[in-house]
């Protein structure tokens, strides 16, 4: 009998942890969408905040949810529409290292090398599109990723004359 309140007890423990966690996340896809249909995050920047405190708690109370590289690769895009890059670059990076298997790791290193690009550390963001091409040769974005490279090497005037002629 004592086994059996225990064994309920133990379900009730994690029935709530379980709801708890949907709550959190139901609180940041509503937070979300508000800001997606905001459509300007550069002029909604307040909600932007709020987006990403939530995405923040909800990463500290849930490291494990597997809901998580989304997370973090959302962050990176409103950080990055905040003009926020090295701080969108490092949540693009914890995407593609911490889960790796993730169908968003390849877009969160392409991502990471656009926020250098974006920052004028060009290396930074050569050597980036480098290892992006090295470890997804396949990947549809693999040309946009060569034309950026090509790109990188051209100051800015050089690239103003190129598109005026």
């Amino acid at each position: 009998m004592r086994n059996i309140f225990l064994f309920l007890f133990v379900i009730g423990v994690l029935s709530s942890c379980v709801n708890a966690q949907k709550k959190a996340l139901d609180r940041v896809l509503d937070l979300e969408t508000k800001l997606m249909q905001a459509q300007d995050t550069a002029s909604n920047v307040d909600l932007a905040k709020e987006v990403l405190e939530a995405y923040s708690q909800f990463l500290k109370a849930y490291p494990n949810a597997e809901n998580n590289p989304e997370i973090l690769f959302k962050s990176g895009e409103v950080l990055k529409g905040l003009g926020e890059y090295l701080q969108s670059a490092e949540a693009f990076y914890y995407v593609h290292t911490k889960f790796p298997d993730s169908e968003l790791a390849p877009l969160a290193l392409f991502q990471q090398a656009d926020c250098f690009e974006a920052m004028n550390q060009r290396l930074i963001a050569k050597n980036t599109y480098e290892e992006f091409m090295n470890r997804y040769p396949d990947h549809p974005y693999l040309d946009q990723a060569k034309g950026m490279m090509r790109l990188l090497h051209f100051s800015d005037e050089e690239l103003i004359n190129q598109f005026q002629n």
